[in-house]
């Protein structure tokens, strides 16, 4: 019971599991129509666990929004110290060519994907 659902007026939050007993609470998800993507903010809570590593995140938020795990990218995780909740921003785009487009080059480096950024804005003769 996450006691969340016994605040009259206020919805259940998602919950997406992450496999090892972790989980993730969907705080909010925000929906940017130009860039093709919806936004979200998340907790992982993962008590007595180290902190989720990304790809476990990213192949489960994929499967929760039916979505290709590689048009998902984890902005950020910040973990508090012996808590055992992270604060997690994950954008889950429509597509993985509107997310190559879209992302830093950091952060599709942390997802392997750095070089597929380059290849594009060198054949397309971009920045």
């Amino acid at each position: 019971m996450t006691g969340l659902s016994e605040v009259p007026g206020m919805p259940e939050a998602k919950r997406v599991d992450l496999g090892d007993g972790s989980w993730l609470e969907v705080l909010s998800e925000r929906r940017n129509d130009l860039l093709k993507r919806t936004e979200v903010e998340a907790l992982a809570h993962h008590e007595l666990k180290s902190t989720p590593a990304r790809s476990a995140i990213r192949e489960a938020v994929a499967k929760a929004y039916n979505k290709d795990a590689e048009a998902v990218y984890v902005k950020t995780i910040k973990t508090s110290y012996g808590v055992g909740i992270s604060k997690v921003h994950i954008h889950v785009y429509d597509s993985h060519d509107d997310a190559v487009k879209v992302e830093p080059q950091y952060v599709l480096a942390r997802h392997g994907e750095a070089e597929k950024k380059q290849a594009k804005t060198k054949a397309g003769g971009g920045k």
